[in-house]
């Protein structure tokens, strides 16, 4: 291999630095060490358009290297997330049991009233319907819903109706009872008729969580 003279490589690497270009791509043309490109070239003046085309350049080379660091986060997040989901595995009856109280307890409903449940999360609302459905066993007659929308939304009652029943599954025409409150959010309650004895037991199970805590 002809190895070209180090007064050579010099020469070189000083007429790259008179061009603009940077250490970095100086280093890939005459694979010298950075160190010793900084003592050939420390005395080396640019123009102000060679100046400039370096910051560009490092500009550049900073939103790559942010770029490629959001990607590599993205990506260990979306690893992390998936490995956790597949930790879950199926999920038996007796988690959906517990999973539905704790999550009624969360939901804080007065159940003196009857079991009702309400949230503007399509998947909590999704859950709920399934709890009621296989632990609850309650029947798709058996439930209500209330709409409560926000009184400047007034022209979105369609969409929202339309956007229950699909994450409900439920026929648009079960969802005619809506209400008006002030605030800029939308919920959907679920109410199980004649509900009392159903009540009574997520308030003994509640209790029972709470006492073997």
């Amino acid at each position: 291999m002809v190895q070209i003279p180090r007064q050579n490589l010099k020469t070189t690497a000083i007429g790259l630095r008179k061009k603009g270009f940077s250490y970095t791509e100086i280093q890939g043309a005459v694979k010298i060490p950075k160190s010793t490109l900084s003592t050939w070239l420390k005395n080396i003046k640019l123009s102000e358009s060679e100046e400039q085309r370096l910051e560009q350049k490092r500009l550049e080379a900073r939103k790559r290297g942010t770029k490629t660091r959001t990607a590599k986060t993205s990506e260990i997040i979306a690893k992390i997330k998936s490995d956790s989901a597949k930790a879950i595995g199926k999920i038996s009856k007796r988690e959906l049991w517990l999973m539905g109280i704790v999550m009624y307890w969360k939901n804080k409903s007065d159940l003196k009233k009857g079991v009702s449940f309400s949230s503007s999360d399509p998947d909590q609302i999704e859950l709920f319907l399934k709890w009621l459905k296989e632990i609850g066993g309650i029947k798709d007659q058996e439930v209500l819903f209330d709409i409560f929308i926000g009184k400047d939304q007034k022209s979105s009652i369609n969409e929202t109706v339309k956007h229950w029943s699909k994450v409900t599954r439920f026929p648009a025409d079960w969802f005619s009872r809506v209400y008006y409150y002030k605030s800029k959010s939308n919920f959907l309650r679920v109410r199980v008729k004649a509900s009392s004895m159903l009540a009574r037991q997520i308030a003994g199970w509640v209790e029972g969580i709470w006492l073997n805590l």
